[in-house]
């Protein structure tokens, strides 16, 4: 989100960022149509002070999410069944932005493995507050940490072609082996929800499709067909995985022709039938041809 977006919108970086984790919440379902939402509650929920989200309330107003009653508070009306996604009805804040540049930079080697503050901020010429609040965000997801005394460290990341075969072909013995074990059941809801948000993403233009949303989207598909063989260690595995190739795919996404972006969510939902028509030695031979990796090629993001 740049400065004058956020002018436009009448926010404050702070309140761009309160903004989006308000559309998640509601994405989330944590409300639903005509319930009332007080200040205070979603204030103390998201960690922050009454003001900012009242503001953040009376621009989302404006966007017809919710209505303002006089001396009741804010209505919840829903959000919109169709038209712009989520992230459309708000600029991203600049914090969103800088996570996502470094996430790139830190997944292409641009960025050392440990780093101080100061050299980011010149590197990314932006403020050391600024770089300390995404990094932050980096730890709380795993990717980073700080270093005892000074600067902080990523986490280790695919970061050359060896790493990144091996990590596939490991990925190939325990995702197919999940679909293989004798007590995998898959969920039917968790399955729907994956046959939906993959349509969506075959059906989005690309140009439309950002780095990190196609990332989480496979982790979660990934994650979600190891978890229906009920056994904790195979998904400890496949979350590890992709833990390690979060930063390198996010790079790597741009990098991608839409015909192979396409051709990864067919694959996703050609699993997803064998899954469902009870083909699961089918399912595992999509996944296989899915995962197999070829060396010359460039990244694939599965």
């Amino acid at each position: 989100m740049s400065r004058t977006e956020i002018a436009e919108a009448g926010l404050s970086n702070l309140q761009a960022e309160i903004a989006h984790k308000v559309l998640s919440l509601a994405q989330e379902g944590h409300w639903h149509k005509g319930d009332h939402v007080s200040e205070v509650p979603l204030a103390a929920t998201l960690g922050t002070s009454r003001t900012p989200v009242r503001r953040v309330l009376e621009v989302l107003e404006a966007r017809g999410i919710f209505t303002k009653v006089p001396n009741v508070g804010f209505l919840f009306e829903g959000l919109p069944e169709e038209g712009p996604r989520l992230e459309e009805l708000l600029p991203r804040s600049e914090t969103d932005v800088l996570y996502e540049k470094l996430m790139v930079a830190r997944g292409r080697g641009e960025v050392r493995g440990e780093v101080s503050e100061a050299e980011l901020a010149e590197q990314f010429a932006c403020t050391r507050g600024m770089i300390r609040r995404v990094l932050m965000r980096f730890a709380n997801a795993g990717l980073a940490e700080r270093r005892t005394g000074h600067g902080w460290r990523f986490a280790e990341t695919l970061d050359n072609p060896q790493a990144i075969n091996a990590s596939y072909g490991f990925r190939i013995i325990i995702e197919c082996g999940a679909l293989r074990d004798p007590g995998f059941a898959a969920d039917p809801v968790q399955l729907a929800e994956l046959r939906a948000q993959q349509s969506r993403l075959s059906d989005t233009p690309v140009d439309r499709i950002k780095g990190g949303e196609w990332f989480e989207a496979n982790a979660n598909f990934h994650a979600t067909l190891v978890s229906w063989a009920g056994n904790r260690f195979l998904s400890e595995a496949i979350e590890r995985q992709n833990g390690l190739r979060r930063m390198t795919e996010v790079a790597e996404f741009t990098e991608l022709s839409t015909a192979r972006i396409r051709k990864a969510a067919r694959d996703h939902l050609a699993i997803l039938d064998a899954i469902e028509a009870g083909d699961r030695e089918g399912a595992a031979t999509i996944l296989y041809r899915h995962l197999s990796r070829n060396p010359e090629a460039p990244g694939k993001l599965d």
